[in-house]
C-alpha cells in the first residue's frame, strides 16, 4: 500500500490509476503510515508537511527536501515513478532491525529509538543505508573505503569526507552523551555497539 498527498484532484486521479497495483490511497492526517508516501505540492507546502516526522519512504514530485528518498522532476514518466515505488518497497521489506541495550533501530521505519525515554529519531535515507551496511557487516567493523563504495557507490580512491560528515550528523541527532552507545570508531573504521 502507498499513500498520495496532493491538492490537485486531476493529478491525484491520474496517480491513483497509474499506481493501482500498489493499492494507493489518498493521504489523510490520521491514517496509518504506508510504506511509501508520494508528495506533489508546492515547495512551501512540502516543507511545511515534512516539518513533522514521517515514517514512510518519501517520493517528491517537482520539489526538493532533505528527507526525500526520491525526487522526480515534473513532468515525470509514470513508468519511472512505478519503478521507484517498487524499489523503495523492496528496500523496506529487506531492511533489518538492530537492538542493543540503549537503542532500537528499525530499518523499515527509518527510525532509531532511545529505549530509556522512547525518543524516536527520524533518519535520512543515507543514515539508514549506513546503519544497514554496518548491521550486515557485524560482528566486524567497516572501513571508510568500504562505506564509500558500498553505501555511496564512490570509487575507493575518492577524496571526500562524506562518511565522516554523515557519522557526525548521526551522532549529533543521537546526542554526544549517548553516541558512543550506538556507533563506535575502530582503528580502521566504524562498528555498531553490541551488548
Amino acid at each position: 500500500m502507498i499513500q498520495i498527498y496532493t491538492k490537485n484532484a486531476l493529478f491525484l486521479d491520474t496517480l491513483l490509476t497509474a499506481l493501482k497495483d500498489f493499492q494507493p490511497i489518498v493521504y489523510q492526517p490520521k491514517s496509518i503510515p504506508a510504506p511509501v508516501l508520494i508528495i506533489c505540492d508546492s515547495q512551501k507546502k512540502t516543507d511545511e508537511f515534512l516539518a513533522n516526522p514521517v515514517q514512510s519512504s518519501i517520493i517528491l514530485l517537482g520539489t526538493h527536501h532533505e528527507e526525500a528518498d526520491v525526487e522526480l522532476s515534473l513532468p515525470c514518466s509514470l513508468n519511472n515513478l512505478c519503478e521507484q515505488v517498487q524499489k523503495l518497497l523492496r528496500k523496506r521489506e529487506n531492511a533489518p532491525d538492530f537492538e542493543n541495550k540503549t537503542f532500537l533501530f528499525e530499518g523499515a521505519k527509518r527510525s532509531l529509538t532511545f529505549k530509556e525515554t522512547q525518543r524516536e529519531i527520524r533518519l535520512t535515507e543515507k543514515e539508514t543505508d549506513l546503519i544497514i551496511y554496518l548491521i550486515k557487516s557485524l560482528p566486524n567493523g567497516v572501513s571508510k573505503v568500504d562505506l564509500l563504495t558500498g553505501v555511496w557507490n564512490y570509487r575507493a580512491d575518492s577524496e571526500t569526507h562524506t562518511v565522516e560528515t554523515h557519522i557526525y550528523a548521526l551522532r549529533q541527532k543521537i546526542g554526544e552523551k549517548y553516541a558512543d552507545h550506538f556507533i563506535t570508531n575502530t582503528p580502521d573504521g566504524y562498528l555498531l555497539v553490541q551488548d
